[in-house]
């Protein structure tokens, strides 16, 4: 199944917010998942850092919009903390809370005791009012940009009682053939988008069948070579009712470390965040 471009409706994002762990002090963005909260004004973007440093010597990173931080652990001295590949902000199923309109998006690695912080790259941003966005940092050194898609979560009320998956790719070095999805859905292992290149995948989330709440099996979820059983990164889930959930691909193919290729670094990890 190819990228589906849609049309999101009004969603705001509900949740409980994360305690201790972030603060929204100084000059950085308040993020919040209550619907009171949320300016009329106000966007909705979580942020993922999939992008490979240079050799595939990974670093963190600090996003920026209109010159305003965005995200990263609030530190009262010393130096700042930036979010680690693979990881993202904010954490669990909160969304930062941003000023709609065209902005201008700068991502940055923080600095350290012996060197100064450095621009990555800038692009435009532009983000609705009340919407809900995912916002990837791609690519390989020196060639990073940002891939955002919208976070359409008002399907999960369509039925409230099917969980809902979608997936996106943003492996930069994917075959030209692409990658199957599959999940391991109650005994079946139905591949669910199939040749999905780099970048690609489905903005929409479809629904599946969830695990019931008391319940603690898990669904094998696998990232395989195209058209065929052959595994090239797997993970599992335990699917809630209500819930909304992104599985995204990073990596290498081949694996990259200190330039050279690795078994064990930068190799392709299938993974997921929940959007609600």
């Amino acid at each position: 199944m190819k990228n589906i471009k849609i049309t999101i409706t009004k969603y705001l994002g509900l949740a409980v917010l994360s305690l201790g762990i972030f603060s929204s002090c100084g000059d950085e963005t308040n993020f919040s998942p209550y619907k009171e909260s949320v300016s009329p004004n106000d966007a909705l973007v979580k942020f993922q850092h999939t992008a490979i440093g240079p050799d595939g010597k990974n670093f963190s990173a600090i996003w920026y919009v209109d010159d305003v931080k965005t995200s990263g652990v609030t530190v009262l001295s010393g130096l700042p903390i930036g979010t680690n590949y693979g990881s993202g902000y904010p954490a669990s199923i909160n969304y930062s809370l941003i000023p709609s309109g065209t902005k201008n998006l700068r991502v940055e690695t923080p600095a350290t005791a012996t060197v100064a912080a450095s621009t990555l790259f800038t692009s435009p941003f532009n983000i609705e009012a009340k919407k809900n966005y995912t916002s990837f940092i791609v690519g390989l050194s020196p060639n990073y940009t940002a891939h955002t898609i919208k976070d359409d979560l008002s399907v999960t009320l369509t039925d409230p009682t099917k969980a809902y998956i979608r997936f996106i790719n943003v492996i930069t070095n994917t075959p030209t053939t692409g990658f199957d999805f599959s999940i391991k859905e109650l005994n079946s292992n139905a591949v669910i988008y199939s040749g999905v290149t780099y970048l690609k995948g489905n903005e929409a989330f479809i629904p599946i069948i969830p695990i019931p709440d008391l319940e603690s099996s898990t669904y094998e979820v696998q990232l395989r070579t195209v058209g065929t059983a052959t595994i090239v990164a797997k993970t599992t889930l335990t699917p809630r009712k209500g819930r909304a959930y992104t599985f995204f691909s990073r990596g290498y193919v081949g694996g990259l470390n200190n330039g050279l290729p690795s078994a064990t670094v930068n190799i392709p990890v299938l993974t997921f965040f929940t959007n609600k």
